[in-house]
C-alpha cells in the first residue's frame, strides 16, 4: 500500500512538472541574450554561462595532452558512407521537413507576452538605403503575419525605418515567450517516432534487396 502511494505521488509530481510553464526571455542589443525559466526558476542564462566558461579557460592554463585514441566518424559521415551523396541529401531533407513541421506545431503553443522589434536601415548611399528598406519590409512583415496566424502573437511594437543620415544599420529586439514543458516533450517524441519509422522502412527495404540478391545468386 505504501509503495502504491509513493508511486502515485511520483507520477503526480511528474504530471505537475510537465505542465509547469517555461518562460523564454530573448533580447538583442549588440549582443544576444537568452534566459530560460522553468516555473519561475532560472535554468539557463547564456550571459552567466559565458562568464563561467571564460573563468574555466583561465584556470586551464596547462595545455592538454593530445589524445592517442582514433576519432570515430560522426553521424553525418557515417550516413554519407552508407547512403552516398544523394541518399544523404534525401535523408536529411526528410528529417528537416519533419522538424520544421513540428516546430510549426510548437509555435502554435507559444504565447508572446512581450515583443519589441526595432530596425533602422542605413547605408552610405541614400538610393541603396531606400532599396534595402523596401526589401526588408517585403520580407519581414510577411514573417510577422505568419507568426500571428499560428501563435498567440500581437505585433504592436514593431518599428522598421530608414535613416538617410546614418551609414550603419541598427537593430534591437526583445521577446518574452511562454509555453509548457509538455509541448516540447510531445514535439520531441513525435520527431523521434517519425525518424524511427524512416529508419525501419529503410532497413526493411534493404532486407528485401538483400533477399532478392540472394535468390538471384541461388538461381
Amino acid at each position: 500500500m505504501i509503495a502504491l502511494i509513493i508511486i502515485g505521488a511520483i507520477v503526480g509530481l511528474l504530471l505537475i512538472a510537465i505542465f509547469l510553464p517555461i518562460t523564454i526571455d530573448l533580447s538583442y542589443d549588440s549582443e544576444f541574450l537568452i534566459k530560460i525559466k522553468y516555473s519561475g526558476i532560472t535554468v539557463f542564462d547564456n550571459k552567466k554561462s559565458e562568464k563561467k566558461q571564460k573563468n574555466k579557460y583561465k584556470k586551464q592554463s596547462k595545455p592538454k595532452k593530445k589524445s592517442t585514441k582514433t576519432k570515430k566518424d560522426n553521424f553525418f559521415i557515417r550516413t554519407y558512407k552508407q547512403k552516398g551523396l544523394m541518399g544523404t541529401i534525401k535523408y536529411f531533407s526528410t528529417i528537416l521537413k519533419i522538424v520544421l513541421k513540428k516546430l510549426m506545431w510548437l509555435l502554435k503553443k507559444f504565447k508572446f507576452r512581450r515583443f519589441k522589434f526595432d530596425l533602422t536601415v542605413a547605408t552610405s548611399d541614400a538610393a541603396d538605403t531606400a532599396i534595402k528598406y523596401g526589401e526588408v519590409c517585403a520580407t519581414t512583415y510577411p514573417v510577422f503575419a505568419l507568426i500571428q496566424s499560428v501563435a498567440d502573437f500581437k505585433p504592436k511594437d514593431i518599428n522598421i525605418s530608414a535613416d538617410f543620415d546614418k551609414s550603419k544599420w541598427e537593430f534591437k529586439c526583445e521577446a518574452l515567450v511562454k509555453t509548457s514543458a509538455i509541448n516540447w516533450i510531445i514535439a520531441g517524441i513525435s520527431v523521434l517516432i517519425e525518424i524511427f519509422k524512416i529508419q525501419r522502412k529503410e532497413s526493411e527495404e534493404n532486407e528485401r534487396k538483400q533477399s532478392k540478391d540472394r535468390n538471384g545468386h541461388n538461381t
